[in-house]
Parts: C-alpha cells; sequence; structure tokens
C-alpha cells in the first residue's frame, strides 16, 4: 500500500495506470532511499556529553531548558555532585556539547561517542524488545589506575558473549532492552535500558537468580573497579539521577 500512495504521489496516476516499468522502478527505489533515511534518523546511536562542572559554575532550571532547546531535544539531563551528563542522540550530543563549551568555560567538558560493550535483545531466545517506552539507568564508576587491567577489562567485555553467555542469559531474564558500557578515561559510563516504569532493584536481581556464573563474573569485574572521586569508602557504582526543572 504504501508503495502505491507514494507512486501516486509522485506520478499523478495510480500504479494501475502505470504502464512504464521505469517509472516504477524510479518510484521502488525513492521509497528505499526514504526508508534507509529515516531508519538512520530514527535509530542513531546515542552519546554521552559530561560537565564536571567547578565550584564558580552556577546550574540553573532556565539555563539547562534553555541547553536543551539549542540541543533539540527535549530531556536527557542527569546528575551527580558536580557532574552533568546529557544522553542523547548524535546531532543533540554535538549540539550540547558546542553550547556547553561556551556556557561552561570553566568547566571539564568532554564527548563519549562510542561503546566498546553491546548487549540488545537480539541475544535473547525471543529476540523480541518490549514495546513500551525506556528508562535509561546510568552508572559510573572508575577503572583502576594500572592500564594492562585496563584493557584486561576491555578484553573480557570483548569475549563475554562467548565466554561468559551466562552473563547476557541474565540481562535477558531481567528484561533489560539493552546495556552499553562507554569509556573516556579511566572512567566507566554504564547505560541500562528496562521498559518504561519498571522496578531496577527488583528486575536487576533476575541476573543472578540461579546464575552462579554471574556472581562470580561481578566478584571478577570488581577486581578492576574503584569508585570515582567523591564516593564514600568501599562505594563504587553511583547513579546519575535524572534532573527535574524544579
Amino acid at each position: 500500500m504504501t508503495l502505491i500512495l507514494v507512486c501516486h504521489l509522485m506520478n499523478g496516476t495510480s500504479i494501475g495506470y502505470l504502464s512504464n516499468m521505469k517509472k516504477l522502478t524510479c518510484c521502488f527505489l525513492w521509497l528505499l532511499f526514504a526508508c534507509s533515511s529515516f531508519a538512520q534518523q530514527h535509530g542513531q546511536p546515542y552519546q554521552f556529553v559530561q560537565l564536571v562542572l567547578n565550584d564558580s559554575d552556577t546550574l540553573s532550571a532556565e539555563l539547562m531548558a534553555d541547553l536543551l532547546n539549542q540541543s533539540g531535544s527535549k530531556d536527557g539531563l542527569y546528575h551527580w555532585r558536580n557532574r552533568l551528563l546529557f544522553y542523547g542522540k548524535e546531532e543533540e550530543a554535538m549540539a550540547f556539547y558546542e553550547q556547553s563549551k561556551i556556557r561552561f568555560p570553566k568547566a571539564e567538558v568532554m564527548l563519549v561517542r562510542e561503546p566498546f560493550y553491546v548487549f540488545d535483545r537480539t541475544r535473547c531466545t525471543d529476540g523480541k524488545e518490549n514495546s513500551r517506552k525506556r528508562d535509561h539507568l546510568i552508572l559510573s564508576a572508575n577503572l583502576v589506575a594500572d592500564s594492562a587491567k585496563q584493557q584486561s577489562y576491555l578484553d573480557y567485555h570483548r569475549r563475554q558473549f562467548d565466554e561468559w553467555p551466562e552473563v547476557s542469559e541474565g540481562f535477558c531474564r531481567a528484561e533489560f532492552q539493552q546495556v552499553q558500557l562507554f569509556k573516556t578515561g579511566r572512567q566507566l559510563l554504564l547505560v541500562i535500558d528496562i521498559p518504561e516504569g519498571a522496578n531496577f532493584e527488583e528486575l536487576n536481581k533476575r541476573t543472578v537468580e540461579n546464575n552462579p556464573r554471574v556472581d562470580e563474573w561481578n566478584r571478577l569485574m570488581s577486581t578492576y573497579q574503584e569508585g570515582l572521586s567523591g564516593t564514600k569508602a568501599n562505594e563504587v557504582w553511583v547513579r546519575f539521577e535524572v534532573m527535574n526543572d524544579e
């Protein structure tokens, strides 16, 4: 039906009266191009912009709203202590990054482009994503200051699906829609997508239910991780909270 509609709009005639196959071919190719462009626009990878603010930097609801407006996004702001995160599509992240450098000249502003680890529902036996909207859970920690251990951590994640499949099986049972790990310097940024409104703590328990290999994986990974500057003693992963407009 879509092909008929597109051809009708382009040529001013219905499909039943198209006798010239070149017109049909042209129309079909145009449709493929349009669909491809649509997929690229709506399936863009998400990126981070992180600001590490100074004491002199002042945040206000008006300023944050203006930054989001300049980036073309309506939401996507998270914070923990003096760190502000924007998480959004590529062009939104780039716009937010450029505006942040102007608005916060004394802050450390960084763009984090690509994850080094991605899990999605294609790894699950049903292979289906939940049709509900998603909540993004964003957590962060540091890797230890040992370059060999840092590389080992990356290697473990590169081989996880083959050598530690129980980890992703746990994600499947927990209804995680996507899990991504980003790295900037020693800092790790973990994004877990869950169905909108779901209880993360309850879902997360499912990852280790009758799954001792996940416990083993978590113990092993903990030897490579430490808390960000400003965390409490023995605190490693911290959760960035969504910023509201209050």
